[in-house]
């Protein structure tokens, strides 16, 4: 194989994908009463992610968007997010990768 021919298939190697799953007005990992709505305050936006390994094509457990959600919500005590957006990220380095899940939104406690 050539010198591009190896340089092509680094670069197609080390690349990876981020794809937006859903967006929502509210994402909560349980049920929400009227009156939390009513009176929770934002807590600023957050992130969270969910990860998991997956070497030669074989995954090593599955992310959890809830799992995601209570990433971006546990530091500041909240138990919402608001205007939150899902991503399905999978970064991947030739033979091993990740496979995550991604959201942010505005965390309301």
């Amino acid at each position: 194989m050539t010198r591009a021919g190896w340089l092509l298939l680094a670069v197609l190697g080390l690349g990876g994908c981020s794809v937006d799953v859903a967006k929502l007005t509210i994402a909560a990992p349980q049920p929400l009463s009227p009156a939390v709505l009513r009176d929770a305050t934002s807590r600023g936006w957050r992130d969270g992610e969910s990860c998991h390994l997956w070497v030669l094509g074989v995954p090593f457990g599955l992310p959890q968007i809830d799992d995601a959600m209570q990433d971006a919500l546990q530091p500041v005590h909240a138990v919402y997010l608001r205007d939150a957006t899902v991503y399905s990220v999978h970064p991947t380095y030739l033979l091993f990768g990740w496979h995550c899940y991604r959201v942010r939104g505005e965390a309301f406690g």
